[in-house]
C-alpha cells in the first residue's frame, strides 16, 4: 500500500513537470502566428485492491491537445479569401482610376472639351491662324491623352498578369507544403507542431484561393478549392496553372468534324459557340446561360467561315479549319482569348476555373470566385479590360465622326493629292467585304469632286456612284479615272490604300460624299488610327493647317474663306448622340457623356471595392479574434496554470515524503 502511495505521488510529480513544460511552451509561442494553445489531457489511472477496498492510483497524461474551433476556422478561411480578393481589387482599381487623372485641365473629359471648344472658336473666325493652331494643339492633346491613358492601362493589365503568375507559384508551393505536413501528421497524429504548421499553411493558401477543409480520421486535411476541386488529398496534390489564351471543343457523338476552332484577338470575355446545324451557330459570353442577341432580342445566328471569312464576336475573329467532316447540332467550342486559371486534373488535363461573371455580375459557381488570384482576374477582366475597350470605342467613334464631317469639308487650300490612311486586305473584293476597318460605315450613294484651275476657278466636276456591296477598291479607282478624263487620277498603293492626284495645273475638293467613301478610306480626314492606342492627327493636316476643313464646297463649286459649315458641325459634335460600339454592345450617346461615363464607372468601382474590402476585412478580423479567444495563448491564464502545476508538484512531493516517512516507521518497527 505504501508503495502505491509512493508511485501515485511520483506519477503526479511527472504529470506536473509535463504540464509545466506545456505551459512554458504556450508562453514561449504566444506571439507565433498560427500557434494553437496546447493543454495536457489528464485521465484517471487504474485501481488497486486493498483490504477489500478499491483504491485509485492517481492520474496520468493521456496526451496533449491543441485547441481548435473548426467551424470558426472555416469562417475565418472564407472571410480571409474575400478580404484578399477585395484588397487586390482595390489596389488595381485605384491604379486604374489614377490613369484617368481627372481635373479641370487634364484627363479624358478635359481633353474632349478642349477639342470641341477649339472647333467652336474656329467656327467664330475660320481665317484666324491662332484658331487653326488651337484646333491642332487640342487635337494632338486628345490623341496624346488617349494614347498615354491606354498605355498606362496596358501596363496595369500586364502587371496583373505578372502578379497572377507569381501568386499561382506561391499557392502551388503552399499546396506542396500542406501535403508534406499531412505526411508528418499521418505518421504521428500527436505532432502538434506539424499540425499547427499545416493549418497555418492552409490559412496562407486561403488568401490566394477560397478553400474548404475536411479533416480526416488520421489527422490529415483534405483541401478543396471553392468547396469542390481537390487541391490536397493526404499527400496527393493538384496544382493551379496560369495558362495562355486557348480553345477547346465538345462535340456530339454524331459529329464528324475533325478540325479546330481558330481565333485572333484579345477579349476579357470567354466565348462559347453552339452549332444549330452543320454551318450555323449561336454564341454566348456567360457559359451558355444566354445567347448574344440582336436588337429584336433574337439570338444572333453566326456562320462558320474559314480564315478569309471570320465572324467577329466580342472583338475576337473566329473561324474554323477546313475539314472533311461536318458539325452536328449541339457541337460546342469554347474560346478563351485571354490568359486563364486552370486546375491540374489527375489525368494530366486541366480544368478551366477562371472567374466568370455574367451580365448581372453574378459569378459562376463552378469557377474561382474568391481569394487574391480571383480578385486579380476579376479586376483585369471586369474592370481594366472593359475600361480599355470603352476607351477604344470612344476613340473609334471620335475618329469616325470627326473624319466623316471633315472629309466632306474644305479648307483654305485645295488638294493636289491625297493618300488614304485605311487599307483594304483585298482590293478586288466589294468594299463591305474587303477588310476595310470602317467598311460597315459605307453606304450606297454619289461622290462628287470639283477640280479647280490655278486661278481658283472651277475647271470641271467628277461624279461617281458607289455601292460598297458590289464595288471593290479597284472599281472605285477605275470609276474615278473614267469619269475624270485624266484630270483626277486614282491608284491603289502596295499596302491597299487609295491615292488620288489632280493633273498638272489643277487642284480639287470633295463637294459631295453620300457614300461616306472618303472617311472610310481615310482621305481628306482629320485623324488617323482606329483606337485609343493608335489615334493621331493626320500629318497632312498637321503639316499644313490650311487643310483644316472649316468650310465646305458651295453649290457653285466655290469655297468661301470665311465659311464655317464644317467647323460648326464639329463643334456641335460634343453633344450630338452618335453610335459608340464596345464589344457587342452599341451605345447611342454623345461623346462627352460617354467619356464622363467611363470616368464615373471607374470611380464607382473604386468606391465599391473600398466598401467590400472594409466589410470583408472586418468580418475576417472578427473570426480571427473569435478563434484566438479559444485557441490563442493568454499569458495571464498560463501564469495561473504555472502556479497551479507548481502547487500540484509540491503537493505530490509532500505525498512522496509522507510515504517515505511511513515506510521508515514500518522499518523501525521491525
Amino acid at each position: 500500500m505504501i508503495n502505491a502511495i509512493y508511485n501515485t505521488g511520483l506519477n503526479g510529480m511527472m504529470n506536473s513537470q509535463t504540464s509545466v513544460n506545456v505551459t512554458t511552451n504556450n508562453i514561449s509561442n504566444a506571439d507565433v502566428p498560427g500557434y494553437k494553445k496546447q493543454s495536457p489531457i489528464y485521465q484517471t489511472s487504474g485501481t488497486v485492491q486493498s483490504g477489500g477496498l478499491t483504491l485509485g492510483t492517481g492520474a496520468e497524461i493521456a496526451g496533449i491537445t491543441a485547441s481548435m474551433n473548426y467551424f470558426v476556422e472555416q469562417q475565418y478561411l472564407a472571410t480571409s479569401s474575400d478580404a484578399s480578393k477585395y484588397n487586390q481589387q482595390l489596389i488595381y482599381q485605384m491604379q486604374l482610376e489614377s490613369t484617368l487623372g481627372q481635373s479641370d485641365t487634364t484627363g479624358l473629359n478635359a481633353a474632349l472639351s478642349g477639342f470641341f471648344g477649339a472647333w467652336n472658336t474656329l467656327a467664330g473666325d475660320p481665317t484666324q491662324p491662332g484658331a487653326w493652331e488651337e484646333v491642332l494643339s487640342t487635337a494632338q492633346g486628345i490623341a496624346s491623352t488617349y494614347n498615354d491613358t491606354y498605355a498606362q492601362m496596358e501596363k496595369i493589365y500586364d502587371s496583373i498578369d505578372q502578379e497572377i503568375s507569381a501568386q499561382v507559384v506561391e499557392a502551388n508551393s503552399l499546396i506542396d507544403q500542406i501535403a508534406a505536413l499531412n505526411a508528418q501528421v499521418a505518421a504521428n497524429p500527436t505532432d502538434n507542431q506539424a499540425v499547427d504548421a499545416r493549418d497555418q499553411a492552409i490559412r496562407q493558401l486561403s488568401t490566394y484561393v477560397n478553400v474548404t477543409v475536411e479533416y480526416q480520421v488520421d489527422g490529415t486535411a483534405t483541401v478543396l478549392a471553392e468547396g469542390r476541386y481537390s487541391l490536397v488529398e493526404g499527400q496527393e496534390t493538384h496544382h493551379l496553372s496560369h495558362q495562355p489564351p486557348q480553345s477547346r471543343q465538345s462535340l456530339m457523338p454524331s459529329s464528324t468534324y475533325d478540325g479546330n476552332i481558330q481565333f485572333s484577338g484579345e477579349s476579357s470575355e470567354e466565348i462559347m459557340v453552339e452549332f444549330i446545324d452543320d454551318t450555323h451557330y449561336y454564341a454566348s459570353l456567360d457559359g451558355g446561360k444566354t445567347w448574344i442577341t440582336d436588337e429584336s432580342g433574337n439570338p444572333v445566328v453566326y456562320e462558320a467561315g474559314d480564315a478569309d471569312n471570320p465572324e467577329n464576336i466580342a472583338g475576337v475573329d473566329i473561324w474554323f479549319d477546313t475539314s472533311s467532316g461536318s458539325h452536328a447540332a449541339g457541337d460546342r467550342h469554347f474560346v478563351t482569348p485571354k490568359s486563364g486559371l486552370y486546375l491540374e486534373n489527375g489525368d494530366g488535363t486541366f480544368l478551366n476555373i477562371t472567374p466568370l461573371s455574367d451580365g448581372q455580375n453574378s459569378l459562376a459557381s463552378d469557377r474561382a470566385a474568391s481569394g487574391s488570384i480571383a480578385g486579380l482576374f476579376l479586376t483585369r477582366d471586369d474592370s481594366v479590360m472593359p475600361t480599355m475597350d470603352a476607351l477604344d470605342g470612344l476613340a473609334e467613334s471620335l475618329i469616325w465622326e470627326t473624319n466623316l464631317a471633315h472629309s466632306k469639308g474644305a479648307g483654305l487650300e485645295h488638294h493636289t493629292s491625297l493618300s488614304g490612311s485605311y487599307a483594304v486586305k483585298d482590293a478586288t473584293l466589294p468594299l463591305a467585304e474587303s477588310g476595310l476597318f470602317y467598311g460597315d460605315k459605307l453606304e450606297a450613294g454619289d461622290v462628287e469632286y470639283v477640280l479647280y484651275n490655278d486661278d481658283g476657278s472651277v475647271a470641271s466636276t467628277v461624279s461617281i456612284t458607289v455601292d460598297p456591296a458590289t464595288d471593290s477598291l479597284e472599281d472605285i479607282a477605275a470609276k474615278i479615272n473614267a469619269a475624270s478624263g485624266g484630270d483626277l487620277t486614282a491608284s491603289i498603293s502596295a499596302d491597299g490604300t487609295l491615292e488620288m492626284a489632280s493633273a498638272t495645273g489643277l487642284s480639287f475638293e470633295v463637294a459631295q460624299d453620300d457614300a461616306n467613301l472618303m472617311a472610310g478610306l481615310g482621305l481628306n480626314t482629320f485623324f488617323t488610327g482606329t483606337s485609343a492606342e493608335t489615334i493621331a492627327v493626320n500629318s497632312y493636316v498637321a503639316n499644313n493647317p490650311q487643310h483644316i476643313n472649316a468650310g465646305a464646297v458651295a453649290e457653285d463649286g466655290s469655297v468661301v474663306s470665311g465659311d464655317n459649315t464644317t467647323a460648326t458641325l464639329l463643334a456641335a459634335l460634343a453633344e450630338k448622340n452618335v453610335s459608340i460600339t464596345v464589344g457587342n454592345v452599341t451605345f447611342n450617346d454623345s461623346l462627352s457623356s460617354f467619356s464622363s461615363m467611363i470616368v464615373a464607372d471607374v470611380g464607382a468601382g473604386v468606391m465599391l471595392a473600398e466598401q467590400n474590402q472594409a466589410y470583408a476585412q472586418g468580418s475576417n478580423q472578427y473570426y480571427y479574434d473569435y478563434q484566438l479567444s479559444s485557441n490563442g495563448v493568454n499569458v495571464d491564464e498560463e501564469q495561473i496554470n504555472l502556479i497551479k502545476y507548481q502547487q500540484q508538484y509540491e503537493a505530490c512531493a509532500k505525498v512522496i515524503t509522507t510515504a517515505r516517512d511511513m515506510l521508515d516507521e514500518v522499518l523501525n518497527m521491525l
